[in-house]
């Protein structure tokens, strides 16, 4: 899609699955149920959606999938499936070396997981500032019982970075802005695209599937739930009254939409981006 002088591509890095409790927390199974099946093993599919944001002065992609991580306990238990792939993907629009910023929600592995791709000759997004909270940085580096299982710590690659260190809502470029939404982990943040009347908010996941908007509808894997449901609110209001193009990270069935209603009953149009 068009936005001014900017492209804006959704890309994919596959797709992975999900326990359903941890998935939907206690949104009772009939509800969930009339929009998600489960797999032979009881598990729903979670997408891996990606944009891809370039322009004439700067490229930036927003968080960077699974990645193709080697630990096999990882994959059996949530059944990666790669036969579609951010890098491949991204070559068609973009060389990854070209690329300015990887701007993360946060640093969850299915989030973070090309960010520290190697080549024989160093980083594979060598020019690219990595963009994340502070907090979010050090939750990385020191995750705590509730946290850990869902990092995939290498904290001698991450140091050795380029990083641009967040503190807060924050702007990044005269486009992109970032707000600290806090909830899924503490240095959450969800990514806002503006150009011209046209904008896009990546709320990362605090809401991952369009099904997800309903406020209360939470994962069970939040960390702080009650920070979730209230910012949550404030994106969802703010997308009603911007018109807003919401892209859902981890919906197989719908990316990307316009939020229509009212807060406490949102309505979801889906649109293609």
């Amino acid at each position: 899609m068009k936005f001014g002088e900017f492209n804006v591509e959704l890309l994919s890095d596959g797709f992975f699955s999900l326990d359903p409790g941890a998935c939907f927390g206690i949104v009772p199974r009939p509800l969930w149920s009339r929009s998600f099946r489960e797999n032979g093993n009881g598990r729903i599919r979670m997408a891996l959606n990606i944009p891809l944001i370039v322009g004439r002065d700067y490229s930036a992609i927003i968080d960077t999938g699974i990645g193709n991580p080697r630990e096999d306990k990882l994959s059996k238990i949530f059944e990666f499936s790669k036969e579609r792939d951010l890098i491949s993907e991204m070559r068609n629009f973009a060389d990854p070396e070209s690329i300015d910023f990887l701007i993360h929600s946060h640093l969850h592995f299915d989030h973070f997981g090309h960010s520290l791709d190697r080549t024989e000759n160093g980083p594979l997004f060598r020019k690219a500032s990595l963009v994340a909270q502070r907090k979010e940085f050090n939750g990385y580096r020191r995750p705590i019982d509730f946290t850990k299982g869902n990092y995939r710590s290498e904290p001698d690659v991450l140091r050795k970075a380029k990083k641009l260190t967040v503190n807060g809502s924050a702007r990044i470029t005269h486009e992109i802005s970032v707000i600290l939404t806090g909830g899924h982990t503490s240095g959450h943040q969800a990514v806002v695209f503006r150009n011209g009347d046209h904008e896009i908010i990546y709320m990362g996941d605090l809401a991952p599937t369009a099904f997800h908007v309903k406020p209360s509808y939470i994962t069970a894997i939040d960390t702080y739930p009650i920070d979730t449901v209230t910012m949550k609110k404030k994106l969802i209001s703010k997308a009603i009254r911007d018109h807003a193009i919401c892209i859902f990270n981890h919906d197989v069935e719908i990316p990307s939409a316009i939020i229509s209603g009212d807060v406490g009953n949102p309505k979801i149009e889906p649109v293609q981006l």
